[in-house]
């Protein structure tokens, strides 16, 4: 099992809000939807997604799990993402 260092989970709880948040804007532009129309999908409002695109916020789990059914994206797909 590895330990995490504090080092580490810092760098994590940087990084991972600005890779989800890019994941969102990406794959909402590639399903043509803009922030209005995906928040209205999901039951938020669009400056909630906007503050997710920009890392402002750290959506939660069922948030996240929302936005990947809107968009029609495998939960195991939307975290397709590097860390």
């Amino acid at each position: 099992m590895i330990e995490l260092s504090e080092k580490k989970i810092d760098e994590l709880k940087k990084s991972i809000p600005i890779k989800v948040g890019e994941r969102v804007r990406y794959l909402r532009k590639l399903k043509g939807l803009t922030q209005t129309q995906l928040a209205e999908l999901v039951g938020k409002d669009r400056q909630y997604l906007y503050k997710i695109e920009k890392a402002v916020v750290t959506p939660n789990v069922v948030t996240i799990s929302a936005l990947a059914i809107a968009l029609e994206v495998p939960l195991k797909e939307f975290f397709d993402i590097d860390i």
